[in-house]
């Protein structure tokens, strides 16, 4: 009996020690899943981002709001990796769990305007617009709709800068105005605009091209083509995608 008495002691001490250990390890597993799903340092590729924001969906312990951001997060790396439909889906999860999250209703705007579907990317647009009106977002991307297409460019214009009032260093609405910029021979202004969001850190074919183009039609030839070229590297196809908004190199 004895035995059995102090058996039964020595179990219940390994259990006492054992609940913690397991507690930290699940604690580990969580915080380590948590980091690649936000990927605030950009630590982990989007590959890893992704696979710990889909653990942190199929956790019964995360929160509903947890899991949506978590859903919206995912999103963000499917639209990195160019993968539109993974993408869409996950916004479009967020939406039917909180109908009121601008950055979901943005984010998809921005893949329907990759995708060429430009009246959904114009109403998720709208929708940030009435949700979070002191925001940039949903006037940048209306103003880039706008521009892609060479439609309404005066409220092009005024998307832009009213963006820019918001935030005078939005990069992308200072990438779209270049644009308008550039369609409306405006060549300074589009050099300035491209210049301010490469300095301000968005150094992408898009803004490079359009800097090169602004560049040689000011006579800079030298300069435009080193932009030209850097664009081009980047991304190969980055000509034809602004000779579709009617904008070629001299």
């Amino acid at each position: 009996m004895k035995g059995v008495v102090l058996g039964g002691l020595a179990a219940l001490t390994l259990s006492a020690f054992a609940a913690p250990a397991l507690a930290d390890i699940q604690w580990q597993v969580f915080e380590l899943r948590r980091q690649q799903c936000y990927n605030s340092a950009n630590s982990f590729s989007p590959e890893e981002s992704i696979r710990g924001c889909s653990d942190l969906i199929s956790m019964r312990t995360i929160t509903g709001d947890g899991r949506a951001q978590a859903y919206k997060l995912r999103g963000d790396r499917y639209r990195q990796l160019s993968d539109w439909d993974r993408a869409l889906s996950d916004y479009t999860q967020v939406i039917r769990m909180r109908g009121d999250h601008p950055g979901a209703y943005y984010r998809r705007s921005e893949v329907y305007l990759a995708q060429g579907q430009y009246q959904l990317a114009m109403a998720d647009a709208e929708r940030v617009v009435r949700i979070a009106p002191d925001t940039p977002g949903g006037y940048r991307i209306r103003c880039e709709i706008r521009a892609v297409q060479n439609v309404e460019l005066d409220a092009a214009r005024e998307d832009c800068n009213r963006a820019l009032e918001i935030n005078s260093i939005d990069t992308a609405a200072l990438a779209a105005r270049g644009l308008l910029n550039l369609r409306a021979r405006s060549n300074d202004e589009a050099w300035t605009d491209f210049d301010a969001a490469i300095f301000n850190g968005r150094r992408t074919a898009r803004t490079l091209f359009g800097r090169g183009v602004a560049a040689i039609r000011l006579g800079r030839a030298r300069e435009g083509r080193a932009d030209i070229a850097a664009a081009e590297d980047m991304q190969a196809e980055i000509g034809t995608t602004f000779a579709s908004y009617g904008v070629t190199p001299p």
